[in-house]
């Protein structure tokens, strides 16, 4: 195949971008969008040589598998054994838990599923997640994982034009599924190959589309370019974490790709000259490995100084990423590359047979290392016996979350969720939590309290969502706001299923969601919404709790408190301030106590009070690590 110099250099225009944005966020705010270049451009060169080889009649697939093998895994496997070296050394127990989680995911392609399941992309604790990006990398493994079966099948069988028809027709459906996914679920429109399909497949059938040279003019040539990176520069200068992406909103960016691509196997066009340079080319060939490096640094260092980089410092990450980046290029991309073989039969040479097994123990002990990290709960042996008590007391949290918190479980997975007495003697649920995850996580405290009095308990939460009756939740975006209100009608239905509730109890991020409802004119104010919440239970007899938010942090000082405990001082020293903490729940905590002024049947407890003293809300009291991250309480 002919090399096509202009490609690498379109790679180091997407890893700039990428790099860009997680560097300084703030500058380039659509950043992201690099990665949807990479995704056409991978489609386009995969496909482009698949088809060669399958119309040559010299595709085997097992040779197919070990070079993208050799390409992708020597590389990420001594850039995770590296990254996991340095991120024992600066990551606490609990983030480094959740490391070796990630670690194992990216090792065995299934990153996008794992970062799915435990938070977004643009959520602020990324910054903890070092393999983030790697999600991306899953998404192109589980496309080559199935594109070149799908072609096998297929090209003998029909001819390019129908081979088009179909890829075009997948391509629409599979847009058309990312757009509606991006409005009912974004983080799975983001994160999952389906959603993402239609951008590496602009790049296929662009790979299997007829030759261009006859097709376009050099003036077309060069418009064709000029719109192209007008596309992509667009994408990147005006799309934002906010934006309802991908759908139709990557669009520009990936038609923009396929644009210059088109254009550049047409004819040589001012864009694609530049590109063309040595020096971008070279970019484009160690960004695989500057994509790796990159994140892992800034995610390291922004976690270990407990804050977003400064400029200079991220212009000093992203330099030590671009050198560590051309020395994995040069010293470990480049010796494994396959050599070149066209023949016709795959007879598993000597040396592929030695990078198999090689790649395979690489796997698994980058598996057992990240086994390890998560069985050891992120390794808090590495610290004293005092910082490591407060430590491992930080890592628990509420053991029903994951089957029994969400709108869409709480009439499942009844056998687990019930604590205290079973619903089989009591004939129905007697006391319930209800709320946002602030609610889910007092849960151990209902479940101790229901177990004490022989009660039949239940969790009703819905992570980001508070339980107010008649006022819509106004969450955002939009696809979490239609999850809260079918929060609002299942929890309602659990009440009304179960005639033998006796307690309701009811907390959320109350600050938050009383300035939104009170900052929408047309919907009740929060005080209102707050009694008819109330009423709803009590006109049914059944007693309220309102449990009131804890004092939070924008970063909890973990690294203060386990210095001073190892110091052997007093880690209260390291709580926020507690008139600041008062001062920022006296609004919420006044509704509250209106909502139950004047009625038996229902009670207030404020946590910020005996979390605080009369200077300050110690994260730590009596050797008790309250805090399971900035704004919740571990078990």
């Amino acid at each position: 195949m002919t090399y096509l110099p202009f490609v690498d250099g379109l790679r180091a225009l997407a890893i700039c971008a990428v790099v860009a944005f997680h560097a300084f966020p703030i500058a380039l705010p659509g950043g992201f969008a690099g990665v949807d270049v990479f995704f056409v451009i991978s489609g386009f060169l995969i496909t482009r040589f698949i088809a060669a080889e399958i119309e040559g009649g010299t595709f085997s697939l097992a040779r197919f598998f070990v070079r993208r093998a050799r390409r992708l895994l020597p590389a990420a496997v001594v850039c995770f054994a590296i990254v996991t070296l340095l991120a024992a050394l600066v990551l606490m127990p609990d983030a480094f838990w959740y490391y070796g989680r990630s670690l194992l995911a990216s090792a065995l392609m299934y990153a996008n599923f794992f970062f799915y399941n435990t938070g977004g992309y643009f959520s602020a604790p990324s910054l903890e997640k070092p393999l983030l990006h790697t999600w991306s990398l899953a998404v192109e493994d589980q496309f080559y994982l199935t594109w070149p079966l799908i072609l096998m099948l297929v090209m003998p069988r029909v001819s390019r034009q129908v081979t088009l028809a179909l890829i075009a027709v997948v391509v629409l459906a599979s847009l058309a599924y990312a757009q509606v996914k991006v409005l009912r679920n974004p983080d799975f429109a983001f994160y999952m190959l389906p959603a993402r399909a239609w951008e590496l497949l602009i790049g296929a059938g662009l790979a299997l589309s007829p030759a261009w040279p006859a097709m376009l003019s050099k003036a077309a040539a060069e418009t064709l370019t000029a719109l192209g990176l007008a596309g992509i520069a667009a994408s990147c200068a005006l799309l934002s974490p906010t934006s309802a992406f991908p759908g139709f909103a990557a669009l520009p960016a990936c038609l923009g790709t396929a644009a210059i691509l088109a254009a550049g196997l047409a004819q040589p066009t001012a864009l694609t000259r530049v590109l063309s340079r040595k020096p971008i080319v070279l970019l484009g060939l160690i960004s695989y490995s500057l994509y790796l490096w990159h994140w892992p640094l800034i995610a390291l260092a922004s976690y270990r100084l407990e804050r977003p980089l400064a400029p200079v410092e991220a212009t000093g990450a992203a330099a030590v990423s671009l050198l560590l980046a051309y020395l994995s290029w040069r010293f470990v991309e480049r010796p494994f590359r396959a050599p070149h073989d066209d023949s016709a039969h795959y007879s598993w040479p000597p040396a592929d047979r030695r990078f198999v097994a090689a790649a395979v123990a690489g796997i698994v002990g980058i598996a057992g290392l990240a086994g390890a990290i998560k069985i050891l709960k992120g390794a808090p042996q590495r610290y004293g016996d005092s910082a490591r008590h407060v430590l491992e007391q930080m890592v628990t949290g509420n053991p029903w979350r994951s089957s029994c918190d969400n709108f869409d479980k709480i009439f499942a997975n009844d056998a687990f969720c019930n604590f205290g007495r079973k619903t089989s003697e009591s004939g129905a649920y007697e006391v319930a939590m209800f709320g946002d995850s602030m609610a889910d996580h007092w849960v151990p405290l209902v479940a101790a309290f229901a177990e004490e009095k022989k009660l039949a308990g239940r969790q009703a939460t819905n992570g980001g969502c508070a339980f107010l009756v008649g006022v819509a939740i106004p969450a955002e975006p939009a696809a979490k706001a239609r999850e809260c209100a079918s929060y609002q009608t299942q929890a309602q239905r659990f009440v009304d299923a179960n005639p033998k509730l006796k307690l309701a109890v009811i907390s959320a991020f109350w600050e938050k969601w009383q300035a939104r409802i009170n900052a929408v004119p047309a919907q009740p104010v929060f005080d209102r919404a707050l009694a008819e919440t109330v009423t709803y239970f009590t006109r049914r007899g059944i007693r309220v709790l309102l449990i009131g938010q804890i004092p939070t942090y924008q970063h909890l000082p973990v690294r203060c408190i386990v210095d001073t405990v190892e110091a052997g001082r007093d880690p209260a020293i390291c709580g926020v301030a507690a008139d600041t903490a008062q001062r920022e729940l006296a609004t919420s905590n006044a509704a509250l106590n209106r909502a139950a002024a004047g009625n038996a049947l229902v009670s207030v407890f404020l946590p910020s009070l005996p979390m605080c003293n009369a200077e300050r809300c110690p994260p730590v009291v009596d050797g008790v690590m309250l805090y399971k991250n900035e704004g919740h309480i571990n078990r």
